[in-house]
């Protein structure tokens, strides 16, 4: 059975601090109960102000369908000013 992984880049536009504990306290929790994940891994660089998140699904079904269309929305579906993504994906 295939698997499939999304790798995600962030360009971190506001504070730092602020982003590092907004993944660590609720994209982290959430992202694990997330229908078809497998595993998920978030690496920083403070002096670049640049991200990687690595996502791996189960199936293209389960990862197609937490596509967020290339950006990432607070709980009141506004856009956060701190990011900017990009991502490919591929077949394990």
């Amino acid at each position: 059975m295939a698997m499939f992984a999304r790798v995600t880049s962030v360009d971190l536009e506001g504070d730092i601090d602020q982003a590092i504990a907004l993944i660590r306290d609720r994209i982290v929790p959430q992202a694990s109960r997330l229908e078809g994940i497998v595993a998920a891994y978030w690496l920083g660089n403070r002096n670049t102000r640049r991200g990687l998140a690595v996502t791996v699904w189960e199936s293209e079904e389960a990862m197609l369908a937490r596509t967020s269309h290339g950006e990432q929305r607070g709980e009141n579906g506004r856009r956060r000013k701190w990011t900017r993504l990009q991502w490919s994906t591929t077949r394990l």
